[in-house]
């Protein structure tokens, strides 16, 4: 599965995924660990109340995680 947003395009592999950045010649992994531990700060922070302040990675794991999970014909 490859998905591309605006910034970076992200090819599933085996331990998760390969992000490749648009604007920056960077690459680097995003395994199912980093998803665990994202989803974990998520839920802490949200439970507490505190206002999100993700890193780029952390932005890139969260979007990730709406287009893998959220179907496209979800309506809010």
């Amino acid at each position: 599965m490859n998905r591309q947003s605006n910034g970076f395009t992200a090819t599933q592999t085996h331990q998760g995924f390969h992000v490749t950045l648009h604007d920056k010649a960077e690459e680097f992994e995003i395994t199912l660990k980093d998803f665990n531990e994202f989803a974990n700060k998520y839920a802490q922070d949200t439970l507490e109340g505190k206002n999100l302040e993700l890193s780029e990675k952390e932005e890139i794991i969260f979007s990730i995680w709406e287009m893998v999970l959220i179907p496209d014909n979800t309506k809010h």
